[in-house]
């Protein structure tokens, strides 16, 4: 019997800071970290979400592809993203009464503005996110990671999903298949054969998950709503059918992995789009139709996709606290014979806090020159190092 190696990370204080595709605030969690056997302990000592400032939000929104946007307030906003990010990072460590010179990395997502993946060979991947790493790195004194897509995209690879590996190391069981499902505002999944498998990992873009119902409250109130709370609206309206038959007809639910998507296929211009298309269709429905698309589009992707069924389902992310979505998804994971559907805070990780704890580990691996991608999930050429490292700035000691 082979003995498993130890993951070389230095062990102690990371923050991982996180803002998704729906811009509806900072994620920031202060986690401890240590090897543990060919995995990691991972244990979130404090979490805490900033809304971004109303008008910041709406420029950030603004400016997302596909807005043909001027290149000076994409520059501006790359410099107040990062304000706002060392912001949230001053302010846990504040409320949670940590010595910042005990954090050893703050491993940051950024906002991204755009994300455009490989769609043949003569379109490359790119992508962008802002929210400066030396900026934060100055604002803090922390030495901070980021940029973490664009060394995979740089070898063939989505960028996306980046959280694979930090899945495999955290959460991978011995004996069971599990599929760990992030509800942010897309679906992704990561694919974990048991522990010893000889079966790859996998991981994927399944489509939307809040981010096409944000899309059709927002628009349906002005603005006055955000998003469905608690899916009440969902949950009072029926399924359009001729609307669902229009979106499951999209062609991105039926591409093969490795896949990845965002804002510029299932953001605000497809909410237009359809609500144009069908005018006369209440909110409510047009809410209860897309949480259905998004319960579908998982389902499907496990039955078409996966090797197998997995034993057992982990959810995390916003959607995951949405009682109404998650029984739809679990009514259609039933039909595949997956009956363990369940909140990944049973296994100690606070849901909203799962992206931010990622990006915290991803630091850490970066630190140690180890590779964070996973190439079977993103298409990458081969395992590469993630990220850039901002050192803090000599001088004046950061609040």
């Amino acid at each position: 019997m082979v003995k498993s190696q130890p993951i070389p990370i230095r062990a102690g204080l990371y923050i991982g800071l996180m803002s998704g595709t729906s811009v509806d605030g900072i994620d920031a969690a202060i986690v401890r970290l240590r090897s543990a056997g060919d995995g990691l302990k991972a244990s979130v000592l404090a979490h805490h979400q900033q809304a971004w400032p109303p008008e910041l939000r709406k420029r950030l929104l603004a400016v997302m592809a596909p807005a043909k946007t001027a290149t000076a307030e994409i520059c501006e906003l790359n410099m107040l993203t990062a304000r706002e990010f060392a912001g949230t990072v001053n302010n846990i460590v504040q409320k949670a009464g940590v010595d910042k010179s005990k954090i050893i990395a703050i491993g940051s997502h950024g906002q991204t503005i755009c994300h455009l993946p490989p769609s043949s060979p003569l379109r490359s991947g790119s992508t962008l996110q802002i929210g400066d790493n030396t900026v934060i790195a100055a604002m803090t004194g922390i030495c901070t990671v980021g940029n973490f897509r664009p060394a995979d995209m740089a070898l063939g690879g989505q960028g996306a999903p980046l959280v694979p590996l930090v899945d495999k190391l955290l959460l991978t069981h011995s004996k069971r298949t599990r599929c760990i499902q992030n509800l942010g505002g897309i679906a992704n999944v990561t694919y974990l054969p048991p522990r010893g498998a000889t079966r790859e990992i996998m991981a994927f873009d399944t489509g939307p998950a809040n981010m096409l119902m944000d899309a059709f409250v927002t628009l349906s109130t002005g603005g006055r709503m955000t998003y469905d709370k608690d899916g009440r609206l969902a949950a009072a309206g029926r399924i359009y059918k001729p609307l669902m038959r229009k979106l499951e007809a999209m062609p991105y639910f039926h591409l093969a992995p490795p896949k990845s998507t965002g804002r510029e296929l299932f953001g605000e211009p497809l909410a237009r789009a359809m609500m144009k298309q069908f005018r006369n269709v209440s909110c409510p429905d047009l809410l209860a139709t897309a949480l259905e698309l998004t319960a579908w589009s998982i389902t499907e992707c496990y039955r078409g996709y996966l090797p197998q069924p997995p034993q057992e389902v982990i959810l995390c992310g916003g959607g995951a606290d949405n009682p109404v979505l998650v029984d739809r998804l679990r009514t259609y994971l039933t039909i595949l014979q997956c009956y363990q559907v369940r909140n990944i805070s049973e296994y100690g990780i606070i849901s909203q806090a799962k992206e931010a704890l990622s990006f915290a580990v991803l630091a850490a691996l970066t630190l140690q020159r180890i590779a964070g991608n996973i190439p079977a999930a993103t298409g990458a050429q081969y395992p590469v190092v993630l990220g850039s490292v901002a050192t803090p700035t000599a001088g004046r000691k950061q609040s």
